[in-house]
């Protein structure tokens, strides 16, 4: 438990800390943004996403559907990166062992 406590108290893993969870909230509140602007813009003009998307028989609502769900999955796999990389420089339990 000692080992645990003494990572904890380490001023280089709570900015480690501090970092993960501004990404975190970032891409959370981006994500949560363009979902709600989706919802929003589907409601006051339900006309735009009616029309055919660049000709095609294929809405712009479900098109730009596809797209917001394509983003998702792209920042979900860009979040995991950085995150795994910023853990990754700064390994604390294996510097904590020696």
């Amino acid at each position: 438990m000692s080992d645990a406590a003494t990572i904890f108290d380490d001023p280089a893993f709570q900015a480690m800390l501090k970092k993960r969870s501004r990404l975190r909230w970032g891409f959370s509140i981006s994500l949560i943004g363009a979902y709600i602007g989706y919802g929003i813009i589907g409601l006051q003009i339900p006309d735009a996403y009616a029309t055919s998307f660049f000709g095609s028989s294929m809405p712009w609502g479900m098109a730009l559907g596809f797209i917001l769900i394509g983003s998702s999955i792209v920042m979900s796999v860009l979040y995991v990166r950085i995150i795994n990389r910023l853990e990754a420089d700064n390994d604390f339990v294996t510097r904590h062992r020696q």
